[in-house]
């Protein structure tokens, strides 16, 4: 052993563990438990969440090619220019959600 490990073993046994509150192990306890519960239910929620985005994602492109296909106008505009600017509304919202969801997948896998 060196010196340094010596004067640390010293410096430890002077100083006494005491527990600050009579019930602070119950609270320290509790505390353990209700973070594992809050980590149980964010798992869910993140799967959920991954469900309905895939979810909304095949929907949107299932309603986007069926109204594709529609050769009709409504208020003067041709549906597939109406479609096509929803596609693009689609492609933007579905970019931000999947970025969004990526990272609280990764942010809670590592947690």
């Amino acid at each position: 052993m060196n010196k340094q490990e010596e004067l640390i073993r010293m410096i430890m046994s002077k100083s006494p563990a005491e527990i600050p509150f009579d019930d602070f192990e119950e609270k320290l306890m509790e505390k353990i438990r209700n973070e594992a519960e809050h980590s149980c239910i964010l798992l869910k929620n993140v799967r959920l969440s991954w469900f309905f985005f895939v979810a909304g994602t095949l929907l949107g492109i299932l309603l986007s090619s069926f109204a594709g296909q529609i050769n009709e106008t409504i208020f003067g505009f041709s549906v597939q220019r109406i479609t096509f600017v929803v596609q693009v509304i689609f492609i933007i919202i579905l970019l931000v959600q999947a970025d969004r969801l990526f990272g609280l997948t990764k942010k809670f896998k590592y947690r």
